[in-house]
């Protein structure tokens, strides 16, 4: 089976970081950024079997970040939110998923999978 690339975008080191060392534990390539900005940017690699998006960053947050990603690939590639905005109050249009912060890594990998298999 091919190595799954996901591209993970979170203002949140610690957060990137754990998120990172689950999916490379379990064979994923793993591209992470700090901003919408250079998520944009890395959108010029094709090839993502997955965005993970944090809601709350500055400058761009989650949602607009999604709007502007569905522009660039439509559906290509399957996105999911990780945020500690409660899920009753994600706006959940236009998205595969969402894993709830504080998240254990299990939780994580299996939200994961069940994503993108």
């Amino acid at each position: 089976m091919a190595k799954k690339k996901v591209l993970i975008v979170d203002d949140d080191k610690n957060d990137l970081e754990t998120m990172k060392m689950v999916l490379e534990k379990d064979g994923c390539q793993v591209i992470s950024v700090e901003n919408g900005a250079d998520a944009l940017d890395e959108l010029e690699d094709d090839g993502y079997d997955l965005i993970i998006i944090d809601i709350k960053m500055p400058t761009l947050s989650g949602y607009d970040l999604l709007r502007l990603m569905r522009q660039r690939v439509n559906h290509k590639i399957k996105m999911i939110y990780v945020s500690i905005v409660p899920e009753q109050e994600v706006d959940m249009n236009d998205i595969e998923g969402f894993i709830q912060k504080p998240f254990s890594p299990e939780e994580f990998l299996k939200k994961v999978k069940e994503i993108i298999g």
